[in-house]
């Protein structure tokens, strides 16, 4: 379904995600109208924001639950393990293997991901090329690239750490990456602090992880309004820790959830979205906006709240599935319980598809 039509239902409203009764007019791409009142549509159901992945390395799904190895064994360059497998891939395996990462996230709800892309400019333009536009590309140099060059098919830098380039080059990066008004993403504090200070002072437009943050660097990095994305499955299996998420909220820092490595965990964001909650947050509101509006605002879009105006990428939920009977709360019920199969309709830049139907 496409064109101009109306869903109805209760709805998860606005950036502040109240529960209301009411319905959504589309209008091509965007929702064009919201009303407070019950109509008759082809569409009903509970209508929530679609999700958007703040963080993932799409690249890596060639190969899935690695054995649980310290950060450094599994990820560091050249010789860990997920570099020793994608050395021995082909590039048809790995382009397979994005293709089944790209139908998970889209089969569980996620409109679009921020990814960090190795592989240079010819990595990037593959990932854009099999998403579609639902990414934000992220990537990183290659060595028979230059900056322009990457610069010319990314979306911006992903820079796995200060600690893993000359302070000469990385800033040479940054700065033609904010020249180019590019987006800038860094790992930061995820194995230890000792690059955290680096990470500010470029004045990224957002930290990933900040696992071992300290008191003073949240309120250094909430000073300069730094975003941070957190992926606490992700933390949980490299035994790094887990990020101190309510602390980070408590200090001011606005904060967006993703998914991390397909190597080690499912892109599914239902998931991510109920360990932040469970585990951290006790604030399932925003939780669920960590997984929709803040994420989107790191990719500078125009998703992730249900309003006019913005761009009508929207999940419909089956108010009659098992995991919605007897729900005391619809919105912690989506955020806390709710999973793939108890979405009816995916709506995609405007238009409607049932049951997340369309494949990659």
């Amino acid at each position: 379904m496409q064109g101009e039509y109306t869903i109805s239902g209760i709805m998860i409203y606005g950036e502040e995600f109240e529960v209301r009764e009411g319905y959504v007019v589309v209008e091509g791409s965007r929702i064009k109208e919201v009303g407070f009142e019950r109509c008759d549509s082809p569409i009903e159901g509970l209508i929530c924001p679609a999700l958007v992945n703040a963080h993932t390395h799409v690249g890596d799904s060639i190969a899935k639950d690695l054995p649980f190895l310290p950060l450094l064994e599994l990820v560091a360059p050249p010789d860990g393990l997920k570099h020793r497998i994608l050395n021995a891939a082909s590039k048809r395996d790995i382009a397979d293997g994005m293709r089944s990462a790209l139908e998970t996230m889209r089969r569980s709800g996620t409109c679009h991901f921020i990814d960090f892309r190795e592989g240079g400019a010819q990595g990037s333009s593959l990932l854009k090329g099999l998403a579609g536009g639902k990414a934000t590309v992220l990537g990183r140099l290659a060595p028979e690239d230059s900056v322009e060059e990457l610069l010319s098919v990314a979306d911006g830098v992903g820079i796995s750490s200060t600690r893993d380039l000359p302070a000469e080059a990385l800033h040479a990066i940054v700065e033609k990456a904010k020249k180019s008004r590019k987006i800038i993403g860094i790992h930061a504090g995820e194995l230890n602090r000792n690059d955290i200070d680096n990470a500010i002072e470029i004045m990224p437009d957002f930290l990933v992880h900040m696992t071992q943050a300290t008191v003073s660097d949240m309120r250094r990095v909430a000073d300069h309004g730094i975003p941070v994305v957190v992926c606490p499955r992700s933390n949980a299996v490299t035994g790094v820790g887990l990020p101190p998420i309510k602390q980070m909220r408590e200090a001011g820092i606005t904060l967006a959830l993703g998914t991390d490595n397909v190597m080690m965990n499912s892109p599914d964001m239902f998931r991510e979205m109920e360990w932040a909650d469970k585990l951290f947050l006790h604030d399932d509101a925003y939780a669920l906006r960590m997984a929709t509006l803040n994420a989107a605002r790191l990719a500078r879009l125009n998703k992730g709240a249900l309003k006019p105006g913005m761009d009508a990428d929207l999940l419909v939920f089956n108010l009659d599935s098992d995991t919605f009977k007897s729900s005391q709360n619809l919105l912690s019920t989506i955020v806390r319980r709710a999973g793939p199969d108890d979405i009816s309709y995916f709506i995609e830049e405007g238009k409607a598809w049932r049951n997340c139907s369309r494949k990659y």
